[in-house]
Formats: C-alpha cells, structure tokens, sequence
C-alpha cells in the first residue's frame, strides 16, 4: 500500500475516479486509551497525517461548495473532497475546530440534537463500556430476553457486538430499554470514573456548536435521539427525529441545510425514512454507501467514505473510489424500486 500514497501512483491508481469524494469522522483525541471503547475515535496523531496528505494531494472543499457544484452538474472534480464528522463529540470543537480552523479547511458536523441538548452520552458507549468494566461474570438483560457469560474477555467483546448488534436494529424504545439495563450494570460511581477517563465519548454543548460555526464550520442534522431511521422504526418515530431535530438547531441560531443518517447503510434507510427525508428542506442526504459524486447522484442517498485510522489504508481507500460507483448506484436503484412499489 506504501505505492499507493507517491504522488504518481496516485493519479494513476484514480485513473477510474469521476467526481467529488466525501469522507466521514467520528472523534478526535490526543491518545486512544481503550480502542474498545473508543472505538469511533482517532488519534490527533493519525488524524493530522491524513490532513496532511489531503492538503497535498486533493482540494477541501465546503459542503455548500459541493452542493452548488450538485445543482449546476459540475461534478467532474475528482480531487475534490468534503470533510464531516458524525454525531457532536466534544472534541470536535475541542481539537478538530481550531486545526482545522488553523488551515483555513471548511467541514460539516452532523449532530445528534437530544444529546447535545440533555448533555447525555450515545446508547453504544454505554454498552461498550458496561460490559468491558462490569464486575458482573454473568448477566441477563430482560428487554433481550437473553443472558451472557462474562467470564472471559472474549466472552465480553462478543456480548458486546450482539448487544450494541441489537441496540442498533431495535425500535428506539426497545434500545433505549437495553441501553437502561446496561448503564445498571455499573455503580454510579464507577460511571462518574469511566466517563472521565473516556471523556473522548463526552458531546458538545450547544456553545461548541457555536463555536465550530463561528471559524468556518457548518452544521447538519444527525436525528434527534441518533434513532436508526431502519423498517424497524415506527413512522412517527421518524418524522419525529427529523422534525425535532431540525428544530433544536434553527432554534440555535444555525441553517439545517443537511442531514446525515445514523448509522447509514441501505439496511438502516427505511422507504418511510428516505421518503420522508424527499419531502423535506434538506439540500443532501447522506449515507455510509461508499461511491463518488458524480452526474445522478440521489441527492437523499448521498455516498461517503469512512475515513479509515490505519494510513497506509487511508490512502490506498482514496486511490480506489472509483470502484465504487457502480455498487453505489446498484444501492440507489435498489431503494429507489422500493420506492416505488412503497408510494
């Protein structure tokens, strides 16, 4: 992969690549103390490097660039690239704003309302965290119906990913239940511990909000409760999300011109979610789909890539994103034929 990363070879490796490309973050830190837990979080280390090799190598554009480029059919910039960050992670103001204010890059922030809103952590660190730091050897959460064993740290991880699995593909009353059970598994005490070592998972406050406004930084919407916008969800659960959330951030002083699904992959996007999202305001919609921005893109399917840690991997994912057009427009006939037979 190191080929992948030389000037030279990058041009020749993106010889298939035919427009913009978005990438997306979740958290970044000084040091990752526990990947487990801090799982959604890279180091500031590794994230520097990659800004680095973007400022060399590609143009950063603004979300509001991309989108006037979207409305006129001037997608054929393939050394374009958009920066966003999911969910509203403290550090986003705290070390991304003022690095990325420093240089003078444009990026989106894609927040998830209720959590800034009642200051209150994501249902899947909670989990993360519970059952790696319970004391417990054996569990049963009632709202699962199920027990774990606990005994050994590979019994831990695997209860852990059936859990966050379920949290995840549940209706949102359903996981916030899971989520109640899991927080009891640990003392009060022990929580006010672990929240502050892992202060990595802590939200923004709506004054960093402003703040990441303030030096050059957007914002769009990621749901109100970051609720999975999947089949599972009742409809009124979804137009809830939306409305809702749109809501706290015009009612904050800020445009919601955008959207980010939770989650986001084509399992997570309901015929009622992605019908609901074509009759809103929000100019681009996006998704974890991986592909580029190019002529036909579903303005309420947008792709994006995930910005791998690892840099070797990083850099050989953005020499390659072209390979992922067609799968992504397979994905966007797919729902789009489910639309129809929806409506």
């Amino acid at each position: 992969m190191v080929f992948s990363r030389c000037c030279g070879a990058q041009k020749l490796l993106r010889l298939a690549s035919r427009g913009p490309i978005v990438l997306f973050y979740h958290g970044v830190v000084e040091k990752i103390i526990d990947p487990e837990v801090q799982q959604l979080h890279m180091s500031v280390r590794d994230f520097e490097r990659q800004i680095q090799f973007l400022r060399r190598h590609r143009e950063i554009i603004s979300m509001d660039h991309l989108y006037d480029c979207v409305v006129n059919n001037r997608l054929e910039n393939s050394n374009q690239v958009i920066l966003t960050f999911d969910d509203g992670y403290k550090n986003n103001a705290e070390i991304v704003a003022p690095l990325l204010h420093g240089w003078t890059i444009p990026f989106t922030v894609f927040i998830s309302t209720r959590h800034i809103s009642e200051h209150r952590r994501f249902g899947t660190y909670y989990v993360r965290a519970a059952i790696r730091y319970t004391k417990s050897g054996k569990i049963r959460l009632s709202a699962m119906g199920r027990s774990f064993d606990l005994t050994t740290g590979t019994n831990r991880l695997a209860a852990e990913k059936t859990i966050t699995r379920m949290v995840k593909r549940a209706p949102q009353a359903l996981a916030d239940q899971i989520v109640g059970e899991c927080i009891a598994l640990v003392q009060p005490d022990r929580w006010e511990e672990l929240n502050a070592r892992f202060a990595s998972d802590e939200p923004m406050s709506w004054k960093d909000v402003n703040y990441i406004r303030s030096v050059g930084g957007s914002v769009g919407s990621h749901g109100h409760d970051h609720c999975i916008l999947h089949a599972n969800q009742p409809e009124e659960v979804v137009h809830q999300q939306l409305r809702l959330s749109r809501e706290a951030i015009e009612q904050n002083g800020a445009e919601c011109k955008y959207f980010s699904y939770p989650n986001g992959t084509l399992d997570d996007i309901s015929q009622v979610a992605y019908s609901a999202l074509k009759s809103t305001r929000f100019r681009l919609c996006f998704t974890t789909i991986e592909g580029e921005f190019t002529p036909g893109v579903d303005r309420h399917l947008a792709p994006r890539f995930w910005a791998v840690p690892d840099y070797e991997e990083f850099c050989y994912t953005l020499s390659q994103t072209g390979r992922q057009n067609g799968p992504y427009f397979d994905s966007c006939r797919t729902m789009q034929a489910g639309q129809l037979a929806f409506s």
